[in-house]
């Protein structure tokens, strides 16, 4: 519909309900004075802040009715990836934020596309804790899935690196620390992250509010307790808590590399579908070198060459481009980069102990704020044995948390995924 007046910008302001009541009751004082010049009324309401930019935008663009999605009201696009789209939006009635992961219209049709979506929301609905982006919805409004998570301000860590450079160890090493307990929590529920690196975690901070991108990493070494959440389940991997071993599982679908070539185990490159919780520790290693050095371990190549590195180079002495790193942190770091999953940490809860010393703060209990206890998994997790025993403080204990409660679809489509 072509926006001629201001009567006819009210008109869709009202059907699609972008305007709250108490809005819509102020709208003629609102608009007094502006006649029927649709743009200059649009713009007054951006200034009063009931409009964003992009709702403006997307109404005179003609896709008012792309701002609604189920119960949710779409106010900014975040980004995109492969197979879907991210908006901020907020929940109509209770006016919760959230970020709002839709599923790219032109892959609706294809079963792997569609397989993949529902794959994350599954896993997403299994997580419950600090350092891990947490599940809020998920359904279907019409032929569109979605699937809405806590909405946070901040930047990830590819970002934050190469606006600020190398960071300094007790601040790397703390990052690492956090993405280690929130693995630890997702390992207990069999599930592996298959896509660990920079980009995949989010820097904010205990309050939630957001850390200026260009903070000196030496004054945030220093500051307020900032809290790492990692991101995007999209390529999370279900464990059955059985060891895998027919013939479906030794090879990659299609022969596909599954996860990002700069931060991918030797194992996983060769077959995803056997690489476990160990083949996310080699990436978070590839991620702690990154945030040491400004680099990945092999900086250069092809995407043949960077795994055939993985798999058989050692990558440059890390102290040699950060002279802060001590030796004792170059042994931790070569151990989570170790060539064969057996020689590294075997949890994550072990790396999450050994890094512990080398953190900005004191972490006597390994302790991170923590959720509500949400109902104990029927099934028996699945571990791997590590000569490092896992602290107490990590097996669940939890105090009731403070942020809004979730808001629950009536119909998510999922499935049970605590299989035996």
């Amino acid at each position: 519909m072509s926006i001629a007046s201001a009567t006819v910008l009210i008109e869709l302001l009202r059907r699609h309900r972008l305007l709250n009541a108490q809005q819509l009751a102020s709208l003629p004082a609102v608009r007094s004075g502006h006649g029927q010049d649709p743009r200059t009324l649009a713009k007054t309401l951006v200034q009063h802040g009931w409009l964003t930019v992009y709702q403006m935008n997307q109404l005179f663009a003609g896709h008012a009715n792309e701002l609604v999605l189920g119960p949710y009201h779409i106010l900014d696009r975040l980004g995109q990836g492969g197979q879907s789209l991210v908006f901020k939006a907020r929940h109509s009635e209770t006016s919760l934020a959230v970020a709002l992961k839709v599923i790219r219209s032109e892959l609706l049709e294809t079963a792997d596309a569609r397989q993949q979506f529902l794959q994350e929301m599954e896993a997403m609905a299994e997580l419950d804790h600090p350092n891990i982006v947490q599940f809020c919805d998920a359904d279907q409004a019409g032929d569109t899935f979605y699937c809405a998570m806590e909405y946070i301000e901040g930047t990830d860590l590819g970002k934050y690196v190469r606006l600020t450079g190398m960071l300094p160890p007790v601040q790397a090493a703390d990052y690492i620390r956090q993405t280690a307990l929130g693995l630890q929590h997702a390992h207990e529920r069999n599930l592996i992250h298959r896509d660990i690196k920079p980009v995949n975690l989010f820097l904010t901070s205990e309050q939630g509010q957001a850390r200026p991108a260009l903070e000196s990493p030496r004054a945030a070494a220093r500051g307020l307790g900032a809290l790492i959440k990692i991101l995007d389940w999209g390529l999370a991997c279900l464990r059955p808590t059985r060891a895998r071993g027919n013939a479906a599982d030794q090879s990659n679908s299609g022969g596909a590399i599954i996860g990002t070539a700069d931060y991918l185990s030797p194992e996983q490159a060769r077959n995803a579908n056997i690489a476990d919780i160990r083949s996310d520790i080699y990436s978070l290693g590839c991620t702690f070198y990154y945030l040491l050095t400004g680099q990945p371990p092999f900086p250069g190549g092809t995407l043949v060459e960077k795994l055939m590195q993985h798999s058989t180079a050692e990558p440059k002495p890390v102290e040699s481009l950060n002279p802060e790193v001590t030796p004792a942190l170059t042994a931790v770091l070569k151990r989570m980069l170790a060539k064969k999953p057996e020689e590294r940490y075997q949890t994550p809860a072990a790396v999450a102990m050994a890094l512990a010393s080398f953190c900005r703060r004191p972490h006597a209990k390994l302790e991170t704020p923590r959720r509500e206890t949400r109902p104990a998994v029927a099934s028996e997790p699945t571990r791997i044995q590590d000569d490092t025993p896992m602290p107490a403080s990590l097996r669940g204990e939890r105090t009731p948390k403070t942020t809004p409660a979730p808001v629950r679809a009536p119909h998510p489509p999922r499935v049970d995924s605590r299989r035996p």
